[in-house]
């Protein structure tokens, strides 16, 4: 009869050891349903104006531009988030050179990537961009001349880089805010256009196709 009794608890005791693993995972994944039921990820589309402009020892002025794009982010709750994005941008600045007056603008492919710190809705942004020029040769109202000298079409740099500063906003599946590009690459060749440098405002809006959980 001893015996017996010690085999009833041997046999009872070792479902309930059996349980204690079980029990663990049930409560940790019951903790992770939360985490897991949010998207850290986020795709969709913006687009907004510029005001584009250029570094330049010539006398210059701003001029009215756009960008439009595709945007792809991972924010993870608390910590900073990545952004990059796909862009197709304008450039350029209305410019006054010996006696020429003209907007000159050309287009370039950017490719944006910055951190993202979130304080609540609001976004503060830093990274850097790369940009791929689509054109060689800046558009403009006139063939002009400095000093006596033909801006030539293959004057134009195929490519350059930046930094950029930026804040803004989300709400829920919407974007919107501000960002400052300045380029660090020289736009151009010498002996003329090798002191350009984008210097770029850009607004824009923004929508996700994903949810972003906070």
């Amino acid at each position: 009869m001893h015996h017996g009794t010690r085999m009833v608890v041997v046999i009872l005791s070792k479902p309930i050891a059996m349980r204690y693993p079980l029990i663990l995972t049930l409560t940790l994944a019951h903790a992770c349903l939360p985490v897991m039921g949010q998207n850290l990820f986020d795709v969709g589309l913006k687009g907004g104006v510029n005001l584009d402009d250029l570094k330049t020892q010539y006398s210059h002025e701003r001029i009215l531009g756009g960008h439009f794009g595709l945007f792809a982010r991972v924010k993870p709750p608390i910590l900073p988030g990545v952004q990059g994005e796909l862009l197709l941008t304008s450039l350029g600045t209305h410019a006054r050179v010996e006696g020429y007056e003209s907007d000159v603008r050309t287009v370039a492919l950017q490719v944006p990537l910055f951190a993202v710190l979130a304080i609540g809705p609001v976004e503060l942004h830093g990274g850097g961009y790369y940009e791929r020029y689509l054109t060689k040769n800046f558009i403009n109202e006139l063939d002009f001349e400095i000093e006596g000298q033909p801006v030539e079409i293959a004057d134009l740099a195929d490519d350059g880089f930046g930094v950029l500063l930026g804040a803004g906003v989300r709400f829920g599946h919407f974007y919107a805010g501000a960002r400052y590009n300045m380029g660090m690459d020289a736009l151009g060749s010498p002996p003329f256009l090798d002191d350009l440098y984008n210097r770029q405002l850009q607004f824009y809006l923004g929508m996700g196709f994903l949810d972003v959980g906070d």
